[in-house]
């Protein structure tokens, strides 16, 4: 038996050669597996931080708006009783139940660092600055906040409604500042041509200006 050792030696080769090709696809394919990962786990993470944010603003909405009945209920309940009727100084006061991270010992504003993350609180005073009427979002033209309700969320973003406490009406809401995640989500937000919360916050606000407006035009024409 005779061995063709050329034939051998380029047999060989081209296992060789196999073998290179192989590995080198197999290096493509990974990377391209890492770069779809990498895509997808960026698509997951923002899908996931708009579920979880969706999710927050329902709960912090829920929040006031609760509080706006139990105001305008307490106050019906005690006309109905020929009581002295009249609005807390602390809109939190009478609650059945406080919203979670709710602090009846704090006085000052939540300042995004991490330990105030889902903190709830109400500041007595003019401390967490005026509102124009535009931002009150009220019918109200005489809307003069006595202080305000601020709650700190978990990405560190502040927001705070002002409250006056001698009409018991809670303004609109207002973004005293972003953390970095807010900032970035709603950036994203905007190159998908997305509604943001600052976009739905403004035409809230202009809404309610509006509707003064219009109040205070009936009134005067009442007043001829």
């Amino acid at each position: 038996m005779f061995f063709d050792l050329s034939q051998m030696k380029k047999s060989k080769f081209l296992q060789m050669d196999t073998v290179k090709q192989e590995a080198g696809f197999t290096l493509i394919e990974l990377i391209t597996v890492i770069v779809m990962v990498g895509i997808l786990s960026s698509m997951a993470l923002q899908k996931m931080m708009s579920v979880q944010e969706d999710a927050e603003l329902v709960a912090e909405d829920a929040t006031i708006e609760v509080m706006r009945a139990n105001l305008i209920g307490n106050f019906g309940d005690d006309l109905l009783k020929g009581n002295f009727a009249s609005y807390p100084t602390d809109p939190f006061q009478s609650l059945t139940k406080v919203p979670e991270g709710y602090n009846r010992r704090r006085s000052t504003a939540p300042n995004g660092e991490d330990d105030d993350d889902r903190l709830w609180v109400f500041v007595q005073g003019q401390t967490g600055g005026g509102l124009t009427a535009e931002q009150a979002g009220t019918t109200l033209v005489n809307f003069i906040p006595t202080g305000f309700i601020f709650h700190q969320r978990r990405d560190h973003t502040v927001v705070k409604w002002g409250y006056d406490a001698s009409q018991g009406v809670i303004s609109s809401k207002v973004i005293v500042n972003k953390s970095q995640l807010k900032e970035d989500l709603q950036n994203e937000q905007v190159e998908q041509g997305e509604e943001t919360e600052d976009d739905l916050l403004l035409q809230r606000r202009r809404l309610g200006s509006l509707n003064a407006d219009q109040e205070q035009s009936n009134r005067s024409n009442q007043n001829r």
